[in-house]
């Protein structure tokens, strides 16, 4: 007998009476006398399908055929996005997941991530359900900490995670966003900001063209979705960041104000507080004004959208990050709010005010409980969007397309003059004023990681390679979604898309670098892969058995033959957390990572030492608890 059978494959034919069929295997029969049989070990890895994302599937093919190879009954599951994002992000229902990660637009981002506090949460708060005193040590004295003390607090925590296993994710790869453009369209990189895509949209090649511009997304995409409080979204996440505005954008290292005219920021009994006052004249998509009572709303709101009726505050887990550093708002004028921060320096605060502002007369109605700690809020799919950023919300047909329209009446927004006599702005978008200062110095310092940056205040707009003219414009944009990366790409051929918004895997975009309809970019983003362990598993949860499942993928192998080389394999402590080193300058390389193998291939009777050496046995070939 295969002394390599899976367990679940024997227990399935023992539940069909066939249990004739174990005949002369008894060493998988324990007696009674001889004590309890010690439990194989099983995996269930979770994923996207391919339709949805190649490279997901892929890793996850290679870390199932490898924990196979060394006794592990391992099965790869793939999901639709949002189930994957309900059982992962959600329920918590999963082994192990491989997801691909949009990367940490401020690192902050890492005590949501990892803090004990946020173990019963829900979205991207620990969904590895991991405690670690020591760690939230580290987590919680970086909010107090600026420039390069703060630095030295997350290098020392990078060092913990990484130095003995105890992280309880880990990235196989930081990739490159590969995109395909229309030849005929003077786009230099695929859009991802609110101001590249208004660029986008008023900078076509020659004439005005009666039409939107047409970005195609591929794959399971709900565009009737467009709730940004719920965490079953990704590419459609764009869309929403184009509707709906902050007080403050973040762009690179640079913190640009957008709705906020002005912020003054003061220490008043021991806490931090930032007095916001908005630009005059401000109002929603439908035409309602926005007020200072719509940024209480929305904090609030956020907290817990059921305003008080729930037994428990029910949080929004899209935003909770950003949203758990706002102690309170208070309402002082029409347009003035006062935002009060604990314990958070103005390094860390800054970020908060990045939340997107939700309308309180749209939001208000859906704090109704709708279920056991649940609200209307996080259920509702919102399909027709009222915000005030850029683009507003035109119509969404069936969930295959969502078209918006440029919000002519936006603060930040410049149109064509209609006064012949009077010239055209060069740029459409006013020159928002920077958050410059000391607080852009020490954002440099973290995340440059050199202190070389630019921190004199400028605004991050101030580059003429991203003027706009307005001599001819698109009629508004439309997002069309595909089955999949094959259509997606057939579709930008045959002219009926003017670029792709989500990311093209490699070996597609490949096969079609030569057609003259198309040209390709390659983006760098930030954005990596992980593999991520639930830590209430039985072995999941000892740091040294994931610590030798996470060496049982060859990171370099994987970037040259998943990636095609558009990726790079992490190295350092910071870029095995999910910092990659272009945005965290280090010479503090992790250990242990080594793959047990050679170009892909792995060394079973090596990998079956290294879980030996971590305390554990076999069993007629199969690794035991």
């Amino acid at each position: 007998m295969d002394n390599r059978v899976r367990r679940r494959d024997v227990l399935a034919t023992l539940g069909a009476g066939a249990s004739a069929s174990l005949a002369g295997c008894s060493e998988y029969i324990w007696s009674g006398t001889n004590g309890t049989s010690p439990d194989p070990i099983s995996l269930e890895i979770k994923t996207v399908p391919t339709d949805d994302d190649v490279i997901a599937p892929k890793i996850a093919n290679q870390l199932t055929n490898n924990l196979r190879a060394v006794g592990i009954d391992t099965d790869h599951v793939p999901l639709e996005e949002a189930e994957l994002y309900r059982e992962v992000l959600i329920e918590r229902n999963y082994d192990v997941f491989i997801i691909r990660h949009p990367g940490f637009d401020e690192i902050d981002s890492l005590r949501s991530l990892l803090h004990s506090d946020f173990v019963g949460e829900q979205g991207w708060q620990n969904p590895f359900r991991f405690s670690d005193p020591t760690a939230d040590d580290f987590l919680d004295s970086q909010r107090e900490a600026e420039g390069g003390d703060r630095r030295e607090i997350f290098d020392s925590l990078f060092t913990y995670l990484t130095q003995d296993d105890t992280a309880p994710y880990t990235v196989v790869a930081h990739h490159d966003h590969l995109g395909a453009v229309n030849t005929d369209l003077s786009l230099s990189r695929i859009p991802f900001t609110p101001r590249e895509y208004l660029e986008a949209v008023t900078n076509p090649p020659d004439d005005e063209i009666d039409r939107p511009l047409r970005a195609g997304l591929f794959g399971y995409q709900r565009t009737s979705r467009l709730n940004p409080l719920v965490v079953d979204l990704t590419d459609v996440q764009t869309i929403l960041d184009l509707v709906y505005d902050p007080l403050v954008r973040k762009f690179e290292e640079e913190y640009v104000h957008w709705l906020a005219d002005g912020i003054e920021w003061e220490e008043s009994g021991g806490a931090l507080e930032a007095t916001v006052t908005l630009h005059d004249g401000l109002h929603w998509h439908d035409g309602e004004p926005i007020d200072a009572e719509d940024v209480r709303f929305t904090v609030d709101f956020l907290s817990d959208t059921s305003l008080g009726e729930a037994e428990s505050p029910v949080t929004a887990p899209q935003l909770r990050g950003r949203q758990s550093l706002i102690d309170e708002v208070t309402v002082v004028g029409e347009r003035t709010a006062r935002v009060r921060f604990d314990d958070v320096s103005r390094e860390v605060a800054r970020w908060a005010l990045t939340l997107p502002l939700l309308p309180e007369h749209i939001w208000y109605e859906r704090s109704e409980l709708v279920g056991d700690h649940q609200t209307d809020a996080l259920e509702w799919d919102n399909s027709e969007p009222i915000g005030s950023g850029l683009f507003a919300f035109v119509e969404s047909e069936d969930g295959e397309s969502v078209t918006l329209e440029l919000f002519e009446d936006h603060v930040l927004y410049e149109p064509e003059s209609a006064d012949e006599d009077e010239p055209a702005t060069d740029d459409p978008v006013t020159e928002p004023e920077s958050d410059g200062g000391g607080a852009n110095e020490t954002d440099d310092e973290l995340e440059d990681g050199n202190g070389d940056g630019d921190a004199d205040g400028d605004d991050q707009f101030d580059d003429e390679d991203t003027s706009t003219e307005t001599d001819a414009r698109f009629d508004g944009l439309e997002f069309r979604v595909l089955p999949n990366v094959g259509a997606a790409l057939d579709a930008l051929i045959d002219g009926n898309l003017d670029f792709i918004a989500n990311q093209i895997p490699a070996a597609q975009l490949d096969e079609v670098a030569d057609e003259e309809a198309i040209r390709t970019t390659t983006q760098d983003t930030g954005a990596f892969y992980m593999i991520g362990y639930n830590l209430t598993h039985s072995s999941l949860g000892n740091p040294r058995f994931r610590g030798v499942i996470s060496q049982l993928i060859d990171r370099e192998n994987a970037a040259e033959g998943i990636f095609h080389g558009y990726a790079r394999a992490p190295e350092t402590q910071s870029a095995f957390v999910g910092i990659p080193d272009d945005r965290w300058d280090t010479d503090r390389r992790a250990s242990g990572y080594a793959f047990p193998g050679q170009d892909g291939e792995l060394d079973e009777e090596q990998a079956r030492g290294l879980f030996e050496e971590a305390g554990y046995s076999y069993v007629n070939g199969e690794l035991v608890e």
